[in-house]
């Protein structure tokens, strides 16, 4: 089954249709928007990771590039903080939802010139976001470093393109709601209610503080796993073939998460200067995400269970059953953060930066990546080079094995030292060693996944081996149809 994409605007400059696609909006290329955003993702990923691999070889030799404040570690890890959550996660994330949604709607994307005028808009926020950090303009807080202006054109873009995405749902040609449509409203809603407040209000003092965690923790946690979630969901049975394990149980983790993550960020204030209810509330919702991510698990993996072949013989299955366990893992952990007599030695270590690289490397990221080879291989109909994905594949599990693994020795070691009054110039020696093997991850981190770009520029440039049909059929119907 087809169904033909809308025109969208009818009277757009030449040189302004080119950029929104408005030639590409047909049957041979329904994507257009996606392919922007993602696009531009992309670029921000290796960019990000590079910048991130610079902030950790500094860790280990504080002189590398000298002594300019440019390049200094001050600024070199806020460009990779905000590269990395706006420009990959973001960016990748709304595209992603511009390649689902319409497929499990069944309607083509409305107003699709809309979506990928918004994608380049992004880009070029995220770009002066960019440049105005290495400036050092900014307005000194945690993952709200931009300034105002670049924060109001982030707050436009997401939700025009958020317009569009309703707008298909709102018309969509099927009766029920898969439940990576729930997922990608909450992202939307999730990224106003805590976006808006952190970053276009004046807040300071304890005030501040608690605002600034409670949208930080819901930047990685309702926005960026949320959203990872509903490319999970997808993903998963599409690359199978075969419908979703209990799609009922999968809902309800759904309205679980979006009942409990939502309240998190609190932990990160025990034993600081805010009222207690606050650190009691996020005690309480992070011990209430055991919910959503058992049920998650029962879902994703009951799905999986039985299909080994299929995970030897494609690397997009890999990385998708990857994030698939990953999910699991990075929850329980963020849900032991909570707990006040775990937090008194681990907090406030190294441990968070395990925790979320952990998210980030080990669940979004691959998750993205399933995506990719999938719109590619089966949207596009291009072949990929089967030598690169396997380096990809290998190259990505040994940098991230590289990573956290130390990260989380450095943190045990480091919070263990404080809890026992060793001196704290001791603590940083003794995470030396870590902080080495982390530095080298980074060359695997990028070597691999620049190996998926270039794989991806190849089947990009390559024929399409059998005609690109539209918006196919949805993906819960029975095994061995597409979607």
């Amino acid at each position: 089954m087809t169904i033909a994409s809308p025109t969208g605007f009818r009277r757009l400059p030449p040189w302004l249709a080119r950029l929104a696609g408005s030639s590409t909006l047909s049957e041979s290329q329904p994507d257009h928007a996606a392919w922007v955003w993602l696009g531009g993702a992309l670029v921000w990923m290796i960019l990000g990771m590079c910048l991130g691999m610079i902030a950790a070889i500094k860790l280990t030799y504080p002189d590398f590039l000298g002594g300019t404040a440019l390049l200094g570690f001050g600024r070199v890890r806020p460009e990779h903080v905000n590269t990395i959550l706006f420009g990959w996660i973001v960016g990748g994330e709304i595209g992603a939802a511009l390649y689902i949604l319409p497929r499990v709607c069944q309607r083509s994307l409305i107003l699709g010139e809309l979506a990928s005028l918004s994608g380049w808009a992004y880009h070029i926020a995220v770009l002066l976001g960019l440049v105005s950090v290495s400036l050092g303009w900014t307005k000194g807080a945690e993952y709200e470093e931009w300034v105002r202006g670049i924060n109001l054109a982030v707050v436009i873009t997401v939700n025009l393109t958020a317009l569009c995405l309703a707008l298909t749902v709102f018309e969509r040609r099927v009766s029920g709601l898969f439940v990576s449509v729930w997922y990608f409203f909450l992202f939307a809603i999730a990224f106003d209610f805590i976006y808006i407040p952190a970053n276009l209000s004046r807040n300071a003092g304890a005030e501040g503080a608690v605002i600034n965690w409670y949208y930080g923790h819901n930047a990685v946690g309702s926005v960026m796993t949320g959203a990872g979630l509903a490319i999970a969901y997808y993903v998963v049975p599409r690359l199978l073939n075969r419908q979703l394990f209990a799609h009922g149980v999968a809902t309800l983790s759904f309205w679980t998460f979006a009942g409990f993550y939502i309240w998190n960020g609190g932990h990160h204030l025990l034993y600081g200067p805010v009222p207690r209810f606050i650190t009691m509330m996020g005690y309480f919702a992070a011990f209430g995400m055991t919910l959503p991510f058992v049920l998650s698990t029962v879902s994703l993996w009951g799905t999986i269970w039985g299909q080994w072949r299929a995970i030897l013989d494609s690397v997009a299955v890999r990385f998708a059953v990857l994030a698939a366990f990953v999910y699991f893992w990075a929850s329980a952990s963020g849900a032991m953060l909570a707990w006040h007599e775990l937090t008194i030695i681990q907090h406030f270590s190294d441990n968070t930066i395990a925790h979320v690289h952990l998210a980030f490397l080990g669940f979004t990221t691959p998750a993205l990546n399933a995506l990719l080879y999938l719109m590619m291989e089966r949207g596009l109909r291009r072949p990929l080079i089967p030598v690169l994905q396997k380096l990809h594949w290998w190259m990505f599990v040994i940098g991230c094995a590289l990573y956290i693994l130390p990260i989380y020795g450095a943190a045990f070691f480091e919070g263990v030292g404080w809890f026992q009054q060793v001196p704290f110039s001791e603590t940083v020696a003794l995470r030396y060693p870590y902080y080495y093997l982390r530095m080298y991850s980074g060359l695997f981190l990028i070597g691999g996944q620049l190996a998926m770009v270039w794989n991806l520029i190849y089947a990009w440039r390559s024929p399409a081996l059998e005609p690109v049909a539209a918006i196919e059929s949805p993906v819960w119907l029975v095994p061995g149809e597409e979607a």
